[in-house]
């Protein structure tokens, strides 16, 4: 996936993933900060027209922090709790492949990537994620 498809697609983040590897990798600091900072530029991302007919679920591990608060509509973020994220991803998209709904996983993980493309689901690496994100920021700038 070289640029961002028109039709509307739920994107399955995994929150911790992105933000405590890929984010980190962009900026350092502690990990309650750096989902903040990830959920933000998500916020920035979900309000370009590229991204405007498309939602977000993030899927953080552990419980609830106030980190993970947003108030962007298209985004919505969960806490796997005692559940493990990479599991909630796979059985989301599974459920929404059965109901027609077009979903795409972030994650850099590679065996959630394996499994997904087992199971006929789309992924993106958090890097691809990133830099198409980026590029529909620049253009919204500009």
């Amino acid at each position: 996936m070289k640029k961002i498809s028109s039709k509307p697609t739920v994107y399955l983040i995994d929150g911790s993933n992105f933000s405590r590897s890929f984010w980190s990798q962009a900026g350092g600091g502690k990990p309650d900060a750096l989902e903040a900072e990830f959920i933000q530029w998500l916020a920035q991302a979900a309000r370009t027209q590229a991204f405007s007919a498309s939602s977000f679920r993030v899927v953080f591990d552990g419980g609830f922090r106030s980190s993970g608060v947003c108030r962007e509509p298209s985004i919505n973020v969960y806490f796997s709790e005692e559940e493990k994220a990479d599991d909630i991803l796979l059985e989301r998209a599974c459920f929404m492949k059965s109901e027609g709904t077009r979903a795409v996983i972030v994650t850099s993980d590679r065996e959630i990537r394996e499994q997904a493309a087992s199971d006929g689901i789309k992924s993106l690496t958090c890097g691809a994620f990133f830099g198409l994100c980026e590029n529909e920021i620049r253009k919204a700038g500009r």
